[in-house]
Order: C-alpha cells, then structure tokens, then sequence
C-alpha cells in the first residue's frame, strides 16, 4: 500500500477485500478514490481504481439489463441491516415462513397454498447482542433463473446477500435450488470462476430443530465474530457488540472504535480468549468470538 494514505482508505481498502458482491466492491472503490492520495506518487494508484470502477460499473449494467429482460416489475431489493444478511430460499410450501417464525418470532403468513409471501420479510435474528438481518425471499421454482416466477428479481437478492439458507424437504428440492442458484450467478460454499460465492448450509424447516444450534450455525455461515468493548472502570456493553471480520486483532477493534485510536493505541486488556480475564495483550492480538476488549489509548 502506497505510503501516506489515510485510516479512510485503508478502511475502504479492507471494506473492498471483504465484499462479496458488485455492488458492496463498487461502493468501497468509491470511497477508496475519494480518500486516495492526491500528490504524485498516487498518481498510478488512482488510476488502477478507477479501472476498476469502469469494469464493476460495466458487469453492473450488463447484469441489469438481463435481468430486466428476464423479468420485470416492482422492485423488492432489501437493505442490508445489522452484522449481516442471510436470506432464506426454497420453494413454494417449503417452510421458509415457519423458519422465519421459529428463529425471529416475526410474523408471516403461513398458508397451505403456493406463493403466500408475495415480497421478502425482514427478521432480525439476536446472537448474544449482535443481530443477524435475516430475509424471507419469494419462493422460486425450477426454471426461476430464466425469468419465471420474478426469479430474477428474488435471486439478486440472494447474490447480494452475505449468506444462504436453503429452505428444502428433500435433496431433489436442494438439488433444484442449487441448481438455479449456480444459473443465476451464484456458487454454494465452494469458489468457481465467475461465481459469486457464498456459504450455506440446508435446513428442513418441518422437522424439530435445537434454536441455539441453529443460531449458532447460521451466525458460522457469516464469517465474523462478536466483540464486547468496556471502558476503564465500567462494564462491557454487551447491548451492541462488534461484528469483525474472523481473525480480527485488538488493533481493528481500536479503528472501529474512532479512526485515531488505532495510530494512538498502546495497548488492550481482553476477557475470554486470554489466559486469564483483563489480560493485557499487544495491538496485533487475534481475538476470539464473543471477546471483550478495553482498549488503552
């Protein structure tokens, strides 16, 4: 990385490593160009971002404009709110509501005939404090990918999502979403070329599920863990922790916190994964899920 760049490209540096769709790498290169170097020696820096904008931009459109061929009609994009977004997909009558229910408590219709959600419905699931933005899509059927039943529409979502539920009573069920899934662009839990991947894993919505394991499982499917912070001489907050990405270090908690902690930053003190509680730990220190860290400035 060139020298004399800022917290806020840097951190725009890290939001681009860690976006798994077009869009999320587009907005962290916009920011990435509007905090990079302005004297000469960013000269070819800058230069390579904005390669990289006019490519996203162009893959963009040209995602759009086939989606808009395939499909047209109200659009039902979901915001991404909380530590992440993991939606829930399967076909008509698979469960996807009852799921919904038993995780978030939010209540969606639940009818014994096909296509009773008509557009997504938002929970959100609680991990400990943190909370998991969690998305019922429109079911889809085999052929969704090729425009039938606003499949194109319901499947953006699932590429620009952080993670999946696969919603099915069956593995021919499992084998059909998947299926759609890859036509439209994304791969499950394994890397391919030209694929957006993402984690996943496949639940049977009508068969007795243990609540905590299952959150545990879908929290896993993110990447990420939890960090409590406490000021000297206080409690931990344990009402809005952090979600970092895995192998954060007390030195990303600092610049999450204030972008002049990290440069002033001496040294933390960490509950949990230390030896012993209040540990005091150096600025590269790799924390655990569900720490809690004091840090010294």
């Amino acid at each position: 990385m060139p020298a004399n760049v800022s917290f806020e490209y840097e951190n725009a540096v890290n939001e681009y490593q860690q976006a798994t769709s077009s869009e999320a790498k587009l907005s962290a290169l916009q920011k990435m160009k509007s905090t990079a170097p302005s004297h000469k020696g960013g000269e070819n820096l800058r230069k390579d971002i904005n390669k990289k904008v006019a490519s996203l931009k162009k893959d963009i459109d040209k995602r759009k404009k086939v989606e808009k061929k395939k499909g047209s009609g109200e659009s039902i994009a979901v915001r991404k709110e909380g530590i992440g977004q993991v939606v829930l997909i399967g076909f008509p009558n698979s469960g996807k509501s009852t799921l919904l229910n038993f995780i978030t408590g939010v209540g969606t219709a639940i009818a014994p005939y096909p296509f009773t959600t008509k557009k997504p419905v938002v929970g959100m699931m609680d991990y400990f404090g943190g909370k998991v933005q969690l998305v019922e899509l429109p079911a889809i059927v085999e052929g969704s990918s090729e425009g039938k039943a606003a499949g194109p529409q319901v499947l953006s979502i699932a590429r620009n999502s952080d993670a999946i539920i696969l919603v099915a009573s069956d593995k021919k069920q499992e084998k059909t979403i998947i299926e759609e899934l890859y036509k439209s662009g994304i791969s499950l839990n394994e890397k391919q070329t030209g694929k957006e991947l993402k984690k996943s894993i496949t639940i049977n919505a009508f068969e007795e599920q243990d609540l905590e394991k299952l959150r545990e499982e879908i929290f896993s499917l993110l990447d990420k863990i939890l960090i409590y912070t406490k000021k000297p001489g206080s409690k931990a907050d344990y009402d809005m922790p952090l979600g970092l990405p895995l192998h954060s270090t007390t030195k990303d908690v600092a610049r999450h916190l204030h972008k002049d902690f990290e440069k002033k930053l001496k040294f933390a003190k960490v509950w949990g994964s230390t030896k012993f509680e209040g540990q005091r730990v150096s600025k590269d220190y790799e924390l655990k899920n569900k720490d809690i860290v004091e840090i010294f400035v």
